[in-house]
């Protein structure tokens, strides 16, 4: 009988122990849950690159662009909800981005940086929609957002300044031509009216 009474109420104990350790757990995940509503991902002051003069008249024919970096910097200090909500806005103006790029921005680099920059919006898409938050990945996977973004602007504005300094040498070629084609002109003439 005592070994009953031992065995039952060591069950009970058991029971007992078990559950405070799961209300625990429960009032532990409760809090973390709280911590994280209230932080802030992303960077505090993040900035990207400007847009140089000859790239804003083409970029203005891209209006998707400009919400495209409006949903970029959203992101940033940013509580995870509002990640979450943008994070699909994000998603789906880098999938209108892509299927809409102007003819005289569609080169392989410029492609290229658009792709990527669509794989960084799905990846903080799908951190910030994970069952278990991890913050140190939230926060890579914006910082890699970010950088993905500054680094399509600049490949933008490289494709214009390329395109200005290859006008300015057919320009310079044009021009020496039109000279030689006056010299030859004009020596020409001159050796005419020697022989007259």
């Amino acid at each position: 009988m005592k070994r009953e009474f031992l065995f039952f109420s060591s069950i009970c104990l058991l029971f007992v122990v078990l559950s405070c350790i799961d209300s625990q757990q429960a009032a532990s995940q409760t809090k973390t849950e709280k911590v994280t509503d209230a932080k802030l991902f992303g960077q505090p002051d993040a900035m990207l690159p400007d847009f140089s003069k000859s790239s804003e008249n083409y970029i203005s024919q891209w209006p998707v662009f400009d919400d495209l970096i409006t949903e970029v910097l959203a992101i940033n200090q940013a509580s995870l909800k509002t990640i979450q909500q943008r994070s699909n806005m994000l998603v789906s103006r880098m999938d209108s981005l892509t299927r809409n790029i102007p003819d005289t921005l569609n080169t392989q680099p410029i492609y290229a940086r658009v792709i990527i920059t669509k794989t960084r919006a799905a990846i903080v898409k799908q951190e910030a929609n994970k069952g278990r938050l991890d913050t140190l990945a939230m926060q890579q996977a914006i910082s890699q957002m970010n950088l993905a973004t500054a680094n399509l602007i600049i490949q933008i504005n490289e494709k214009f300044e390329k395109d200005t300094q290859d006008n300015k040498v057919k320009n310079n070629e044009l021009q020496e031509k039109e000279v030689l084609k006056k010299r030859v002109y004009s020596g020409y003439k001159s050796s005419t009216d020697n022989n007259k």
